[in-house]
């Protein structure tokens, strides 16, 4: 397990939507498909983490950027602004928050997730169409 700068553990994972189950292209083995929008998973696993009160910050780092027309493994499209959020969680989980706090974006990154948005609805319903 690896230890933060605060010397506290760090957890790291991902969310995605599984919209159906089939069968590998590659292996014919069965298999799940997602839905396209892995950034409305990760900001559901925030929120949730919120609504149990066991975050004490929320702040966002740049990760990969934004990809429009990406394909996982199984050729399932999805579309993400390329950040990584980022729930500091209560020290052992053992206390309650009532409010987490929201670390501020500069400027800059405010106005690109504005837009990213606006694209990613697009995109959703594109997707949708597919």
């Amino acid at each position: 397990m690896k230890q933060g700068d605060e010397n506290r553990p760090v957890w790291l994972g991902s969310a995605t939507f599984d919209r159906d189950v089939g069968l590998s292209r590659y292996t014919g083995q069965v298999t799940h498909h997602i839905g396209p929008n892995v950034d409305a998973e990760r900001d559901g696993l925030t929120n949730d983490l919120k609504n149990s009160k066991v975050v004490e910050a929320v702040y966002e780092v740049s990760g990969v950027g934004p990809t429009f027309m990406g394909r996982n493994g199984e050729g399932d499209r999805y579309f993400t602004d390329g950040e990584v959020k980022i729930s500091r969680l209560v020290p052992g989980c053992d206390r309650k928050v009532e409010t987490a706090i929201e670390l501020k974006n500069p400027p800059l990154v405010d106005l690109k997730n504005e837009t990213w948005k606006a694209l990613a609805a697009l995109l959703g319903k594109g997707a949708a169409a597919n």
